[in-house]
């Protein structure tokens, strides 16, 4: 699978929406590594991953994700600066308790397919997720 048509899935869809909403104040969202606020539908926002999913010729399915390892990161950080690395493990490491972001690291090393069934599985999951979050932190992507 090529990077466009990871990030054009249904699964990455939910996963992402989850994500935001979930570090989301208000229907704002804030930058894990830039520290600048944005509302959750902003196009400048995204679901940024510390342990990259493509690396080069490497392709890592086994934390694309895992929860602990993708924050909300400004575009700019994300795709102009590489996902500003050191930052990004440091605050993973703040968030989800000190030897995460090794552990995630690890965690890569071992190989995961992602095929279709899996990823249908992961979007019904964070689609629930998502639904249930809503209930308490509203939709910022309805209109």
């Amino acid at each position: 699978m090529k990077s466009k048509d990871f990030y054009k899935t249904t699964a990455w869809k939910w996963f992402s929406k989850y994500i935001l909403l979930s570090y989301s104040n208000n229907g704002a969202v804030q930058c894990a590594t830039s520290g600048k606020w944005y509302q959750c539908n902003d196009k400048r926002i995204c679901a940024g991953h510390l342990v990259k999913v493509f690396n080069g010729n490497h392709t890592n399915f086994n934390t694309a994700f895992d929860f602990r390892n993708v924050m909300p990161q400004s575009d700019m950080e994300n795709r102009y600066k590489g996902g500003n690395e050191l930052v990004m493990m440091q605050v993973v490491d703040r968030v989800h308790g000190v030897g995460t972001t090794q552990d995630l690291i690890m965690k890569s090393k071992h190989p995961f397919k992602l095929d279709k069934y899996t990823l249908d599985e992961i979007a019904k999951e964070y689609r629930l997720k998502f639904n249930e979050l809503t209930k308490t932190k509203g939709n910022p992507w309805k209109k």
